[in-house]
């Protein structure tokens, strides 16, 4: 029964199948590698099991971004994340490039937009430098703290994006002490 536990924890996420099917999986994990990111998918199949009965089982798999979506909504902020040292850096001949979360607003919460690093969180869309600060200049936008999204900007825009970050981060703290039981999807 923890097995079934735990993987309701872990959040949806839409898997694109090499015959271009998309299905419903779970994201457990996502690794940075030298030119981007992957993500550990799960999703159920059949498996013979005891006494040739059919029972349900999780095949597990790292795909790129292109063979996986977000779910609209899902947050994956919790979702484990291995990033690589600061030996280890991605390759400088393929330039950051930035996606945007939007955050859905909630009786209470304003809603809000997340800057990341492409690969931090699936997105159909790739941003510019330019998109990704004029979207940053917006309110209630900040750089994603998971992937460091600000240490990609010009150093201008970090302070500014930093000062934001804690706001925010300020915010949800607070959040969170007034009303503990209500908690993001």
């Amino acid at each position: 029964m923890d097995q079934g536990k735990a993987a309701h924890s872990v959040p949806p996420i839409f898997v694109i199948l090499p015959d271009a099917q998309e299905v419903r999986g779970r994201l457990h994990a996502r690794r940075q590698v030298k030119d981007g990111w992957l993500y550990q998918v799960g999703i159920l199949v059949w498996q013979n099991g005891t006494y040739g009965l059919a029972e349900p089982a999780e095949q597990r798999v790292w795909v790129s971004p292109a063979h996986a979506r977000p779910v609209p909504g899902v947050s994956y902020e919790h979702v484990p994340t291995h990033r690589l040292s600061g030996t280890d850096t991605p390759s400088q001949k393929h330039p950051p490039a930035w996606t945007l979360q939007y955050l859905p607003h909630r009786p209470g919460h304003p809603g809000a937009t997340l800057l990341h690093v492409i690969g931090c969180t699936p997105s159909d869309r790739t941003l510019t430098r330019e998109e990704a600060l004029a979207a940053l200049r917006q309110p209630r936008a900040a750089a994603c703290i998971e992937c460091d999204a600000a240490r990609s900007l010009p150093p201008e825009q970090r302070q500014t994006d930093q000062n934001r970050q804690t706001q925010q981060q300020r915010d949800d703290e607070s959040r969170q002490d007034t009303n503990p039981s209500e908690t993001p999807p």
